[in-house]
């Protein structure tokens, strides 16, 4: 990887393991651990969105019409997992908090803080999901202008979550959040994975976003946009899962779209590698 091409760590600021307190050899613990899962996951995002802001130009100028159409694909994944997170923390994370705490409300303040980006974030849908099926040109341009309309105030969002999440500390001695949080995405991963467009490809002959979304997947996201070199490899252990569960996954699933995954900062296997139209 280049060091004078830029890459997925800007221009969105990631989540740095300092501010949950985690370090290589004395792992965070309790609600701390909790951030440090939350973390992680954000800095998914924020390296999917920073991919899709970089490159967006280039692909216009430079791009075939099929790497229009395969980056669009990759970015309308990228809003949905934004979707579905924000969905799953309103439907249930926020609420468990809050029940777990006996605290009703507690969480609510997140919730607020989504609908301060929800207008740009569904523009940008509407416009990607479009341009994937044909039905607008593509313009790079217009997809950078519609990411600066929303992406600053999610980029705060992402941050500050992880501050509301170390408030948390003050039950560890009451609540096991480690435990429940495992539970929690356990049982939010088990039920996505149940669902054929987490686990299959868009075989379909069809370019629209919408039509393939019974045969799309998001788990990939894992993989592609989850750096493990990352402030030295602290959290290079993501997703946790058996070694040789992880090595089957990325087999079976990661490869069947790698002309949409291509545009990501890192390979199947979370290692980096230089963005193609940066």
């Amino acid at each position: 990887m280049s060091d004078k091409k830029p890459w997925v760590d800007g221009p969105f600021k990631l989540i740095p393991a300092s501010i949950s307190g985690d370090e290589i050899g004395n792992r965070a613990k309790g609600a701390r651990k909790m951030a440090v899962e939350m973390s992680i996951i954000h800095n998914v995002i924020i390296r999917g969105v920073n991919a899709i802001y970089l490159q967006c130009i280039n692909v216009g100028e430079r791009g075939t019409e099929k790497d229009k159409i395969d980056f669009a694909n990759f970015a309308a994944r990228w809003s949905e997992l934004v979707h579905e997170h924000h969905h799953a923390e309103e439907e249930s994370f926020f609420p468990g908090i809050n029940k777990l705490t006996e605290t009703p409300g507690l969480m609510d303040g997140n919730i607020a803080e989504h609908e301060q980006f929800n207008a740009g974030l569904e523009e940008f849908e509407r416009y990607i999901a479009a341009v994937a099926d044909g039905k607008e040109a593509y313009d790079g341009q217009k997809i950078k202008d519609l990411i600066d309309s929303f992406m600053p105030v999610l980029n705060n969002h992402l941050a500050s979550e992880i501050e509301t999440l170390l408030q948390l500390t003050k039950w560890d001695d009451k609540i096991p959040w480690e435990k429940w949080f495992e539970e929690e995405i356990g049982a939010k991963a088990k039920a996505s994975m149940a669902q054929q467009r987490y686990r299959t490809n868009g075989k379909g002959k069809t370019k629209n976003t919408d039509a393939l979304n019974p045969q799309t997947h998001i788990f990939p996201t894992a993989f592609i946009l989850h750096d493990k070199t990352y402030e030295n490899g602290i959290w290079s252990a993501f997703p946790p899962l058996p070694w040789i569960a992880s090595v089957l996954l990325r087999l079976l699933f990661v490869r069947v779209n790698a002309h949409w995954w291509r545009f990501a900062g890192c390979d199947g296997s979370s290692t980096p590698k230089e963005l193609p139209f940066a």
